[in-house]
């Protein structure tokens, strides 16, 4: 008597290794509708009604949240009162740029959400649309996922190809011109600002400016783990105004919980140091202008682009 065993799946094996692509289309999909959602949230702003209104308060404020300042504004127009356009910073300086926009007692253009009366925004949402820029990426991590998982589970078999001989002169051009935008978009993105930065702060003036508050700012990573880097905020007198600044190296980077102590300490509260002064804009002033070591990660964007002209074919 013959037995008649159960037919076994083919395709259960292909399935399975199929699933390892999952993640990627399901990561790239989640990232591509958050940068959608954004894109047209923001895109929404410019079709709100615009009118004008009164900045009642604008103030720098601390804040209990991760970004240690808050800048505060109250406005109001002929029908409500709102404070959307209150935001968080990570520094001082950045807070006071944008409180200085709208100072108190000044008029400025509101624009009306349709969907909440009482709220209106200062500025429309711009941030959003730059977003779009980013899509393909995700983009690309979904089209991984979906081919991976189809060309695997399916079994799709590649067409044969006809053999050609590379060109390694092609080659050597990709790979250059690639070293070489990698490099330039590093060095425009973190190091241009900075670097402009310090070589204007050669000619500004030195005063003497009083220590406010010297610690230092720990705070959670995106991984968990906790980063370091020192919070002082310092006082100076400009014209008999007084202005404060919390810019310590135009460069900042989070480092070890002893090396932000380092810097700590040698500026302790209550104690008069010097701090330069910027001139043409009394609220931009640093306590250093001299590079640091922070001041070596300029070297990979200027490694990228070294190793790219060295690649490129001659």
């Amino acid at each position: 008597m013959e037995r008649v065993g159960s037919a076994s799946n083919p395709k259960a094996p292909s399935r399975a290794a199929g699933c390892v692509f999952l993640p990627f289309f399901a990561l790239g999909l989640f990232f591509a509708v958050a940068v959608v959602r954004e894109a047209i949230a923001s895109a929404a702003t410019y079709t709100w009604e615009s009118v004008p209104c009164q900045i009642v308060e604008s103030e720098v404020r601390e804040s209990s949240e991760r970004s240690p300042w808050f800048a505060y504004l109250r406005y109001t127009w002929s029908t409500g009162e709102s404070l959307r356009s209150s935001r968080l910073f990570g520094t001082y300086r950045e807070a006071v740029l944008f409180t200085r926009r709208w100072p108190a007692g000044s008029r400025a253009t509101c624009y009306l959400d349709p969907r909440d009366p009482a709220g209106a925004l200062l500025e429309r949402k711009g941030t959003g649309l730059v977003l779009l820029l980013f899509l393909p990426i995700p983009l690309l991590f979904v089209f991984i996922g979906a081919a991976g998982f189809y060309s695997v589970v399916f079994r799709v078999q590649p067409k044969p190809r006809v053999w050609r001989p590379a060109n390694p002169i092609a080659g050597r051009r990709f790979a250059a011109a690639l070293l070489i935008v990698v490099g330039s978009v590093l060095f425009i993105a973190f190091l241009l600002g900075p670097v402009r930065h310090a070589i204007a702060a050669r000619s500004w003036r030195a005063q003497e400016c009083k220590i406010i508050r010297s610690q230092v700012r720990v705070y959670a990573t995106t991984k968990g783990s906790d980063a370091y880097s020192p919070e002082i905020l310092y006082s100076y007198a400009v014209e008999d105004h007084e202005h404060r600044s919390d810019t310590y190296s135009f460069l900042e980077y989070s480092t070890s919980g002893r090396a932000s102590q380092h810097v700590v300490n040698g500026y302790r509260r209550g104690s008069t140091v010097t701090c330069y002064v910027n001139p043409a804009d009394p609220d931009d002033a640093t306590l250093s202008r001299d590079p640091s070591a922070g001041w070596l990660i300029g070297l990979l964007p200027f490694a990228l682009l070294a190793g790219g002209l060295a690649v490129w074919p001659r």
